[in-house]
């Protein structure tokens, strides 16, 4: 069994920027929502319901220390 080393990197990049914009899209919309007025209005415009469902799984959401020093490690 043989690994296509080119391949397999093209891979781990994609996760890699896929964790990485999941990771911002998450603190941006917990920072929205610590600071509603801030946010854009456009996006205000759904349910109440669904909007506090939003912020129900929103607070569930704990991404670990080691997972945000993955980011950080990449970076540098």
């Amino acid at each position: 069994m043989t690994i296509e080393l080119d391949t397999t990197l093209s891979q781990a990049e994609v996760l890699y920027l896929s964790f990485s914009q999941i990771v911002a899209d998450i603190d941006r919309r917990k920072a929205e929502q610590e600071n509603p007025l801030s946010s854009n209005s456009l996006r205000n415009r759904s349910s109440t319901a669904s909007a506090k469902l939003a912020a129900t799984n929103l607070s569930a959401l704990q991404l670990s220390d080691d997972l945000r020093e993955l980011l950080s490690n990449a970076n540098v």
